[in-house]
């Protein structure tokens, strides 16, 4: 009798968190960036002082965020590897335009009490992505996957937010709620990442006899 092979949960659990945030993304889409197709909608005239700034930062924020699912497939890591280090360098240059140019558009768009977290989601975004870089560059694999893991939830933080101010009952609550679910997201980018990498960590060791 041949024994069935069994793929681990994690795998299962990596794809279903990948079709939720495509599920979410494409919430962000309809209810609020097809409003930019509308010269007249109150998003586009906002958008309208920053007009070359808003649009070099979405170009390659949406090239940062679309190419780490691919990057997080094992498939692909293993069998085109080239594909694999080619995408890496095209999320690294993501990175490095959409984040900081992210501040000056959150000077200048405000709110103002939004400019520290803008900073500190493009500073993380920025040190977590370096980081890994590094560690890719001098052979560190495993830390290599840890940090882009690390790195990865700050480029989702747009679509979170975005998700869960379309909530009716988030959105009454105004600059208040708009306010507490930014930093509430960009705490969790920043602290969920590590605490899963140790949990599995924990997970997995076997107990000292």
């Amino acid at each position: 009798m041949t024994a069935t092979h069994v793929r681990p949960s994690s795998i299962r659990l990596k794809h279903v968190a990948f079709v939720l945030l495509a599920l979410m993304a494409l919430v962000v889409l309809v209810q609020r960036d097809l409003q930019l197709i509308d010269a007249g909608s109150q998003l586009r005239q906002r958008y309208a002082a920053i007009g070359w700034f808003m649009l070099v930062h979405g170009v390659f924020g949406a090239i940062a965020l679309f190419i780490p699912p691919f990057q997080f497939s094992s498939r692909l890591r293993q069998r085109h590897l080239r594909v694999h280090r080619f995408l890496g360098r095209i999320y690294v240059l993501g990175v490095a335009v959409a984040a900081p140019i992210s501040i000056p558009i959150a000077v200048i768009l405000g709110p103002p009490v939004l400019v520290m977290a803008a900073t500190i989601q493009a500073l993380g975004w920025m040190l977590t992505t370096a980081t890994a870089w590094y560690c890719v560059r001098t052979g560190r694999i495993q830390q290599h996957r840890e940090w882009m893991m690390r790195s990865y939830p700050f480029a989702v933080v747009f679509v979170f937010v975005r998700s869960i101010l379309a909530i009716p009952a988030v959105e009454r609550l105004g600059e208040v709620g708009f306010v507490s679910v930014v930093w509430s997201v960009i705490a969790v980018a920043c602290f969920l990442p590590s605490f899963l990498i140790a949990w599995n960590g924990v997970r997995v060791a076997k107990p000292a006899s």
